[in-house]
């Protein structure tokens, strides 16, 4: 690396400066990037112990290859392919949890153009069978875009929630305990159109999950009532079509605040009050690229705020430092022209976050590793 490039990636986040980067150092900490194979097309990422090491594992739907892929975390910062499993016709979505009673983590995946979403039992080393009833038709319109697996009523089984588009509303279906949910599900209205995906938080921390969605031209916020799986709904009114939705307590108050992105270019954070509202006077936006796609969040620097990562189709990843001033860095990894994909996870144990961005295009993703200096 020549010394001007080595300037501009020291000092592009002090002046949110774009960097192009297989390096890049956010405060203290770099981050090296390396390239690992994937899957092809519009991928998503979950992150969960696989393998129950105590490691962080990786699992990517890849929406052209119609497959997942999963690596296991070597705890070191290193990853191993584990494997590639059938996921049915474009999965765009997914979610883990063990929904079979086995003690194993099993996989839910949106099957995008379906009407079906995908199950697939983990054998507890990275590895994936289809559920016997599997796939699953949901019956929402027009076809499943985001899943989730979540208790919303306090009964200690897992709930599968599902963008319903045409209905306004998320359908959600009760787990048998066997691998399998009930139909034909329950829909809660949002509001809005929330097929761009949804949030799952405890908004005003009674200890009970509640919702978000980005709608037309609101946020659902869905507060869930005595933890029974009923909601009231309040919405947040938008300036611009909201694209992508995350909760996360980005000023370090303890409160859950909202990070919205738009259709455009604008990411805007605006701060709850731990009641389950949300602070319009006092929301902030920062400028961000065209396009953005996923938010993931995590704490990069091991200061107990939460931070951000949005991916966007232009070609730039916009990096958020939480605290009392959001601080920003955008940065480019040129082999990852289309960064669609990403996510925060602690590949080293090392207590800070690192990062995973998947290309929309080919089948490449980049690992960032954090490095104090």
């Amino acid at each position: 690396m020549n010394l001007d490039k080595y300037i501009l990636l020291t000092l592009c986040f002090m002046s949110s400066a774009l960097c192009s980067a297989d390096t890049i150092k956010v405060e203290n900490i770099s981050y090296s990037a390396s390239i690992i194979k994937v899957g092809a097309g519009q991928p998503a990422i979950a992150v969960t112990d696989l393998n129950s090491d105590g490691n962080q594992d990786v699992i990517i739907a890849n929406n052209s290859d119609n497959n997942i892929v999963t690596y296991l975390s070597n705890g070191n910062g290193t990853l191993t392919l584990a494997g590639d499993f059938p996921a049915g016709d474009s999965p765009s979505g997914l979610s883990t949890s063990d929904i079979n009673g086995d003690g194993n983590v099993d996989v839910v995946i949106a099957n995008h153009e379906t009407s079906y979403v995908t199950m697939l039992l983990g054998n507890g080393k990275g590895g994936f069978n289809p559920a016997p009833n599997s796939p699953l038709n949901v019956y929402v319109t027009p076809h499943p875009h985001a899943v989730r697996l979540n208790d919303l009523d306090g009964d200690n089984k897992v709930d599968l929630i599902v963008d319903n588009r045409n209905h306004e509303g998320l359908l959600v279906l009760k787990e048998h305990g066997n691998g399998d949910f009930k139909l034909p599900g329950k829909t809660i209205k949002v509001g809005g159109d929330p097929y761009r995906g949804f949030a799952i938080k405890d908004l005003n921390k009674d200890g009970h999950s509640d919702l978000v969605t980005p709608n037309q031209n609101d946020i659902g916020i869905l507060i869930n009532k005595s933890g029974k799986g009923s909601f009231s709904l309040s919405s947040l009114a938008q300036s611009e079509v909201p694209f992508s939705v995350e909760a996360a307590d980005m000023n370090g108050d303890g409160n859950m605040d909202l990070l919205v992105a738009n259709n455009r270019n604008i990411i805007t954070i605006i701060p709850g009050d731990g009641s389950g509202s949300f602070l319009k006077k006092k929301q902030i936006e920062i400028q961000a690229s065209n396009g953005a796609k996923q938010i993931a969040t995590g704490d990069l620097n091991g200061d107990d705020v939460d931070d951000a990562l949005v991916s966007s189709w232009s070609g730039e990843v916009l990096i958020l430092i939480g605290g009392p001033t959001i601080k920003s860095i955008k940065f480019k990894n040129f082999n990852i022209p289309n960064p669609w994909g990403g996510t925060l996870l602690d590949l080293n144990k090392d207590g800070k976050s690192d990062f995973i961005v998947a290309d929309g295009n080919s089948n490449l993703a980049a690992v960032y590793i954090s490095r104090i200096e």
